[in-house]
């Protein structure tokens, strides 16, 4: 019988719930892919960078704390529902990958602009790039919305099973892929823009719960 620390979970709790406020802070104020117009150009550049920034320790620090979901309901989640560690672990680290594009080369790309036309020429290049131009580069690109929301589903069902979280914790885990799906739609509205936004608002919750867990608990426990 192996035991997982308090204390590892308790710290994984925190980079959870902070990878979480970071993560639906950085959604709420991403703006578009390309900006508006040459006199938006120099306020694009500086939010789009440092919400990618902040966007990238979000992600990361929900990877750091990714397991601890999964450890803490060790002792009864289903041999299934283990599946979705894997699922949304690749899913959010390829997500992570399109960040240093505005973080590095939005800098480069509109650095040297100086009319609309040229304005133009680059967003149109942004906005039709094509990636099947690079069959490899799909291997990233592919992956991620149903890796997700596959992960997703097996965690929110999982959790119920388990037991272990609040039942509302496995509830808003499947209303946020029902939101996260139906964004796919209804793009043009707001609330479903930011609705990866919501996939860090979830992890967040899980987050709390492990770092205000009372530490009288037991440890969870798993036999290996």
């Amino acid at each position: 019988m192996l035991q997982v620390p308090q204390g590892l979970l308790r710290i994984s709790g925190w980079l959870l719930l902070i990878a979480g406020i970071m993560g639906f802070t950085g959604q709420i104020v991403h703006l578009e892919d390309v900006p508006e117009s040459l006199g938006h150009l120099p306020e694009f550049l500086k939010t789009a960078v440092n919400t990618h920034v902040l966007l990238a320790y979000a992600s990361t620090f929900l990877l750091l704390g990714l397991t601890a979901i999964f450890l803490r309901q060790a002792g009864k989640l289903p041999k299934w529902g283990w599946a979705a560690l894997p699922l949304l672990f690749i899913g959010l680290m390829l997500e992570i990958f399109h960040g240093p594009v505005q973080i590095i080369a939005y800098p480069i790309l509109f650095g040297d602009i100086e009319t609309e036309e040229q304005l133009k020429v680059v967003s149109d290049q942004i906005t039709n790039m094509d990636p099947t131009a690079f069959p490899l580069s799909m291997l990233v690109f592919v992956p991620i919305v149903p890796f997700l929301m596959l992960g997703l589903l097996i965690l929110g069902l999982s959790t119920l099973k388990a037991r272990v979280f609040p039942k509302a914790l496995g509830i808003f885990t499947l209303v946020v892929l029902v939101v996260c799906i139906t964004g796919f739609f209804f793009m043009h509205l707001r609330v479903f823009t930011i609705s990866f936004g919501y996939i860090y608002l979830l992890f967040g919750a899980f987050g709390a719960m492990l770092a205000f867990e009372k530490r009288e608990q037991p440890p969870a426990s798993f036999t290996a």
